[in-house]
């Protein structure tokens, strides 16, 4: 009886010994980016948790294309994500070049365009900001990912059907 209650003791204090885990950060408790604003923190993680892209993937993109600011323009890159017209129209944009300077505009087709680069890059952040600058319609050709990615309605590599 008494080695039952050691073992009952020795197991009781065992478990007051397993610390709670820490606790994990969320979205508020990283800091603001310099530039950037609470309004758009939240539209980031809007729309990068609609398009199931990592937030710190689209943080990187802004930071990279304009530093957070929704109306910046490079030639013909627009916005936040220095998208261009073209691009966010075949993502299915219908709007004039300029609705791009807003944010949440900007966000929404910038993002959808991201996850397929997120996906033709396997997971890799790198690769993905990568083929988001320089464009991945021919490796998502390759991969059979045109649909999935949104660039087509059909697959129109033989392989793919």
């Amino acid at each position: 009886m008494q080695r039952l209650c050691l073992l009952a003791c020795l197991a009781l204090l065992a478990a007051c010994s397993v610390s709670a885990p820490p606790p994990r950060a969320t979205a508020l408790d990283v800091p603001l980016y310099p530039n950037e604003t609470p309004q758009i923190r939240a539209l980031v993680n809007q729309y990068a948790d609609h398009y199931e892209v990592p937030r710190p993937l689209v943080h990187k993109v802004i930071l990279r294309e304009s530093d957070y600011r929704p109306e910046a323009r490079n030639g013909p890159y627009y916005g936040m994500m220095q998208i261009l017209p073209a691009t966010a129209r075949g993502m299915g944009f219908s709007g004039a070049p300029d609705d791009l300077l807003d944010a949440e505009t900007n966000l929404k087709w910038a993002v959808k365009y991201l996850k397929g680069a997120w996906m033709v890059s396997d997971g890799d952040m790198d690769a993905a900001v990568m083929w988001y600058a320089r464009g991945y319609y021919y490796q998502a050709k390759d991969r059979c990912l045109l649909v999935e990615t949104g660039l087509n309605t059909r697959e129109t590599a033989k392989h793919c059907r």
